[in-house]
This record gives structure tokens, C-alpha cells and sequence, in this order.
């Protein structure tokens, strides 16, 4: 059984597995915090150096990878939501 929280309000969630919590958590944060999200994600110290998904070179904030067009503030939320997941 896996706890995590969403760092944004705090509410908990509870899954068989940590994947299943995170994407519980991201699904949840993407419609009720996307904004604030996105606002973190688009920072410069947030950017990603390579694309999660696809191992493209990126560098710099971006919402969406250049080479496989996934969604890079998404991914932003997978990657912070996995440190609130025990």
C-alpha cells in the first residue's frame, strides 16, 4: 500500500502501489492545480535537461517536449509528486 500527498493542498491518497498513487496524485493536480503547476514548471531552475519520455536534449522551460510532444508540465508533476509518495 502506497500513501503520497499533493504538495499543493495537502489532500492524501492511497494506492496498491507508488505508481499508482503518483498518477492518482498528477491526475488530481493537473485538473485542480494545473495553473500553479505550470507556473513552477515554467520556472528556469525547473527545466528539464532532457525530455523524461523521450531522452531529447530540451534545456530550457517548455511546456511541451519539441521532439515528442509530451507534456513537460506533467511530467514537471511526476517528478515533485514522486518525493511526497512513501
Amino acid at each position: 500500500m502506497a500513501e503520497g500527498i499533493c504538495y499543493v493542498c495537502n489532500q492524501s491518497f492511497t494506492a496498491a502501489d507508488k505508481d499508482t498513487a503518483i498518477d492518482k496524485i498528477v491526475e488530481h493536480m493537473m485538473a485542480a492545480h494545473h495553473g500553479g503547476i505550470w507556473g513552477d514548471a515554467m520556472q528556469s531552475k525547473n527545466a528539464f535537461d532532457k525530455c523524461p519520455v523521450c531522452d531529447a536534449d530540451i534545456g530550457k522551460p517548455l511546456a511541451k517536449c519539441p521532439s515528442c510532444s509530451a507534456d513537460l508540465i506533467e511530467q514537471y508533476a511526476r517528478r515533485v509528486v514522486s518525493r511526497y509518495v512513501h
